[in-house]
């Protein structure tokens, strides 16, 4: 076998596969003409048309929204600040609170300190007297001492205005 021939069968074999697709092809075009191409035609392009109404509706309904979306989002913005502002003001008044809470414990300390220097004196005041008088009866140096105390209570009540 020469190189011709076997070109030649190579070129037999190809011919006889070109044919064998030309049938089939033209056997499928037979089947899309008597199968109603018209028709599948016809129901691509209905599809085709109600595809482009429901992206026309959707895009309607998007730009609505996002609309409504942008007004809720104004609305929101304007609801933080408002809030920014009132936390704000309550945290200034918290801080004044804590700092008059701290002023009225400092003050009621120092009360408490001039009270009990006030009662260290008014004991050593009594118990001077006391020395003083030595015929005094042992009762009436508990009265004093129980009327000491209850003017304490009364002054330190009354926030220790006679001091």
């Amino acid at each position: 076998m020469t190189l011709a021939t076997g070109i030649n069968l190579a070129l037999v074999l190809m011919c006889l596969v070109v044919m064998v697709q030309a049938i089939r092809m033209d056997r499928r075009i037979r089947a899309l003409r008597d199968g109603h191409l018209d028709q599948a035609v016809e129901k691509l392009d209905n599809a085709t048309h109600q595809a482009r109404l429901v992206l026309a509706e959707l895009k309607r309904v998007l730009s609505t929204d996002a609309a409504a979306q942008g007004e809720i989002l104004y609305a929101a913005r304007e609801l933080r600040d408002e809030l920014s502002v009132m936390v704000g003001v309550g945290n200034s008044v918290a801080e004044r609170i804590v700092d008059a809470a701290d002023k009225a414990r400092a003050a009621e300390a120092g009360v408490r300190r001039r009270s009990a220097r006030w009662r260290d004196e008014a004991d050593a005041v009594l118990r001077a007297e006391a020395e003083a008088r030595p015929a005094a009866p042992a009762p009436v140096a508990d009265e004093a001492r129980e009327l000491s105390r209850i003017v304490f209570d009364l002054t330190s009540k009354r926030g220790n205005r006679v001091a």
